[in-house]
């Protein structure tokens, strides 16, 4: 039986270790929150902190245990140094089989038209020198995945866009992904594993002005005024489905998936 290692269990990580509990792997999910308060037994969980000065985890008792893969979801916000605190897991775990990293599609340099992943990164990005200490530490046995903005049942960007007058750059197109095409993919590289990197993201881009004005009226019955100008990228999430034969699955447009908007916002 396989060991999986999971740093990172909140909105998106809880969703793909529920769906990681069928899959006849050892789960050991790290964790800084309280262990006490976890109800699920068939999920070893172990007390991990954050070093003060670098952002370096430390395992609060010694890891001994064979990892046979890893799966990094932690975001880099309000970290003291991204970069060092991805490396730290790397270092500790060197003779791992499979490092999977969720990164961000925020990683491209703003330009208009299609993105691959041969794109432009952005240089000095937190998330781009962390991708740079995955490379360095498993140059043949890790996968990038950089995801697009991030829905489901409870999540959606609409909500910033709902309080204000009047909403810029509303000619730019969409790129988002589902939380469960997240979840499929991640299951898929476990189960195939072809390291290398990834965009994640619904092929369907329209402006933000159609997609989030659709929204509004139809979750909160509200017109969301956009201006009629600006561009932006567009993610090509095209490699994955191609590499894999992944058909994405869950429209954006498929309110039915975004039932739970509405109500908590009420």
């Amino acid at each position: 039986m396989k060991t999986i290692l999971i740093f990172g269990v909140g909105w998106l990580g809880n969703e793909v270790v529920k769906s990681l509990a069928s899959s006849k792997r050892k789960i050991i999910v790290a964790t800084r929150g309280s262990i006490l308060q976890e109800s699920n037994h068939e999920i070893e969980y172990r007390k991990i902190s954050l070093h003060a000065e670098s952002g370096a985890i430390e395992f609060e008792v010694p890891f001994t245990k064979k990892v046979d893969e890893i799966l990094v979801m932690l975001p880099p916000s309000q970290m003291v140094n991204y970069a060092h605190t991805i490396d730290s897991i790397c270092k500790q775990f060197p003779l791992v089989g499979h490092f999977i990293f969720t990164s961000s599609t925020g990683v491209y340099q703003e330009y208009s038209g299609m993105v691959h992943e041969d794109g432009a990164l952005k240089k000095g990005h937190p998330v781009v020198l962390a991708e740079e200490k995955i490379h360095l530490k498993f140059p043949n046995n890790s996968t990038i995945l950089r995801l697009a903005g991030l829905i489901g049942n409870d999540r959606h960007p609409v909500r910033y866009f709902l309080s204000k007058k009047l909403n810029l750059n509303g000619n730019a197109p969409v790129n988002l992904i589902h939380r469960k095409d997240i979840t499929n993919a991640i299951n898929i590289l476990l189960e195939v594993p072809r390291p290398g990197v990834y965009n994640l993201c619904y092929p369907l881009h329209p402006t933000k002005c159609e997609y989030y004005g659709e929204i509004g009226r139809k979750l909160f019955q509200k017109e969301i005024e956009f201006d009629r100008q600006g561009s932006g990228k567009i993610i090509n999430g095209s490699k994955f489905a191609s590499t894999f034969n992944y058909e994405y699955q869950f429209d954006i447009h498929d309110f039915d998936n975004l039932d739970k908007v509405n109500k908590d916002n009420k």
